[in-house]
């Protein structure tokens, strides 16, 4: 079992997350990363983001493709380009639907294609699954084979470059696709990850065990009426980055 393994299990149960005695798999991989409040540790590191339990979309995804590498599991990381818009942030609150509305804001959100012997599929581990509630695209169910909610409306997807850091290559994204609105971006995603860690926290002791979500959804993971607006179901056009 890899360090960081045994760091996810060890932190996991201390939380009540993962019952005495059953094993990490991938599923249950899933399900506790995605549940990490949606909230920017002070690393992306996969051992920060356990031991700080939070992270966005990059963190949550570095920390679990190297997860699921450790249970066997192939994954690639993947960027896509993508711009939040005041028709997929009306369920935003005040402060960022304003923002929105004077410009739509661009981003690049991290996610993951994972193998099955089917074909790759998307994993995206983004929303906590309290943020629901909240009308996020939260995916609930671990079905290989079958794509997740993508937790954007993809413009152009990027697989990270083999032996390429994964930050260093977002970054350079970053700066190509958001320019001048860089540090508007940076300013939007920590008042989101301010709303949704706040507004998404568990109650004490009632964290539901990894694998075992307390509510109920469709078979699928898309509701039953069809994505939210802020999401993409299937997997978006992919581009090779030079």
């Amino acid at each position: 079992m890899s360090a960081l393994i045994a760091l996810l299990e060890r932190e996991s149960r201390k939380r009540g997350l993962l019952a005495a005695g059953a094993p990490l798999t991938p599923e249950t991989a899933f399900a506790v990363i995605r549940d990490m409040p949606y909230r920017r540790a002070s690393s992306r590191r996969p051992a920060a983001i356990i031991e700080e339990w939070r992270g966005t979309c990059s963190g949550k995804h570095y920390l679990l493709a190297e997860v699921l590498a450790g249970l066997g599991l192939n994954s690639q990381v993947m960027m896509v380009t993508h711009r939040f818009t005041p028709e997929n942030t009306r369920h935003f609150p005040d402060e960022l639907r304003m923002m929105t509305a004077a410009a739509p804001i661009p981003d690049v959100h991290t996610y993951l294609l994972a193998d099955s012997p089917g074909g790759r599929w998307v994993v995206d581990a983004t929303w906590p699954r309290r943020a629901a509630d909240l009308g996020m695209a939260v995916n609930h169910h671990w079905t290989p084979g079958r794509d997740m909610l993508l937790a954007c409306q993809p413009v152009d997807a990027y697989p990270v470059p083999a032996g390429r850091d994964p930050q260093e290559f977002k970054e350079a994204l970053i700066r190509e696709f958001c320019g001048g609105q860089s540090e508007l971006r940076d300013w939007f995603i920590e008042k989101m990850g301010q709303w949704l860690s706040a507004a998404t926290a568990e109650p004490a002791g009632r964290q539901p065990a990894a694998g075992q979500p307390a509510d109920a959804q469709p078979a699928g993971n898309e509701p039953a009426a069809g994505p939210p607006a802020d999401a993409a179901a299937g997997q978006p056009a992919i581009k090779e980055q030079a």
